[in-house]
């Protein structure tokens, strides 16, 4: 855990914050956190009394939290019958998991998503907390259940089938949108799931056109991409699966997706970047300035998949931010989601820019600068 991040998340919340006060949300002594404040303000990271922090741009993320629950087999599933497995909780949700992963990634970053007014509610937020995300946005509410996530993965970690109570979404509506804008107006890029309902993305799809704020979208699964609006001007990258771009693209599944045909006529609805994942293989760009790329996977021992597809798109983000062509941010995804399949975190602590960069430089030979 990053102390530094810790006591970044807490100054950006009250920026009148006492040392005292820092020290015992923390659990660290004060003249501990004092060291911690003096090393901020030598990198620059912070400016003097009050503590004004150096924005150099910040993500807003947007949508599900949840209670993660995973069911691994210890043999191969079979359906209709009692399959012994082993059983682990942790935080989860796709904007949560694409926050915790960019906040290891020493990037500013918010969560705006709502939770329960429960204890799994708490637990999600104080433990996204923790990573250094600024979670002051997201809303308790009162008589909700948190956000749930189960899954049944087979032994080598793929995904066997999952089960989602995600109702507690259908609150995130485009007035909570509207009263929150301040907070997502004031980062350099937006990252939405499709958790919200329809209308609301609808509303923020055309909000961040309007404001020509970057929008970036993850469809999360075929049904959840059907909410999204027919025009997609104001998404400034869209990353689904195959089995989501061919729902996007208006065609059947394909067992083997014509990728440049699906980018196309996503593209043709108004996404100015697209980028469909496509697991071993890699991840095939298309945009304003490329007819379409294949970018293969690095080649990794899987532990689990999920969360790779979060890794990802915050590997992009964190390209994107630094100034890097897509192409370049992708190939930051992709080093980004090789952690990630290492571990079987939603968010692996494996992820950090020196690690990030030590797995480009392995799969290209050369430095990626």
């Amino acid at each position: 855990m990053d102390r530094e991040q810790q006591i970044l998340a807490l100054i950006r919340r009250n920026p009148f914050v006492s040392q005292r006060e820092i020290a015992g949300r923390i659990g660290l002594s004060r003249s501990a956190v004092a060291g911690h404040i003096a090393s901020l303000t030598r990198k620059g990271i912070i400016r003097g009394r009050a503590y004004i922090t150096a924005d150099e741009g910040s993500v807003a993320c947007i949508g599900g939290a949840n209670l993660d629950s995973k069911a691994t087999g210890n043999q191969p599933l079979r359906p209709a019958a009692s399959n012994p497995v082993a059983v682990t909780q942790a935080c989860g949700g796709v904007a949560r998991n694409i926050a915790a992963n960019l906040a290891r990634l020493s990037c500013r970053v918010t969560l705006l998503t709502l939770v329960g007014d429960d204890q799994a509610g708490r637990w999600v937020l104080d433990e996204t907390d923790k990573l250094g995300v600024d979670t002051g946005p997201s809303v308790a509410l009162r008589g909700e259940k948190t956000g749930s996530y189960t899954a049944l993965l087979e032994p080598d970690g793929e995904l066997f089938v999952a089960f989602a109570d995600m109702s507690i979404y259908d609150r995130f509506t485009p007035d909570l949108l509207q009263e929150k804008w301040p907070h997502i107006a004031a980062s350099k890029l937006v990252v939405a799931d499709a958790n919200l309902p329809a209308d609301s993305l609808h509303w923020l799809v055309e909000r961040c056109r309007a404001e020509a704020l970057p929008l970036f979208v993850d469809p999360i699964s075929p049904e959840k991409a059907k909410k999204l609006p027919h025009s997609l001007l104001g998404v400034t990258a869209v990353f689904p699966n195959a089995a989501e771009a061919c729902e996007l693209a208006g065609t059947p599944l394909q067992a083997e997706p014509d990728c440049r045909a699906l980018a196309d006529a996503i593209r043709a609805r108004g996404a100015g970047h697209v980028f469909i994942t496509l697991g071993r293989k890699g991840v095939y760009y298309a945009g304003e300035a490329h007819e379409g790329l294949l970018l293969p996977a690095i080649p990794t021992e899987v532990v689990e998949v999920t969360g790779a597809g979060d890794a990802f798109l915050a590997g992009v983000v964190y390209g994107v931010l630094r100034g890097l062509s897509y192409p370049e941010a992708c190939r930051r995804g992709l080093a980004a989601a090789h952690l990630a399949l290492q571990t079987a975190d939603s968010a692996s602590d494996l992820l950090n820019e020196e690690r990030l960069n030590q797995a480009l430089i392995q799969s290209k030979g050369s430095d990626p600068h």
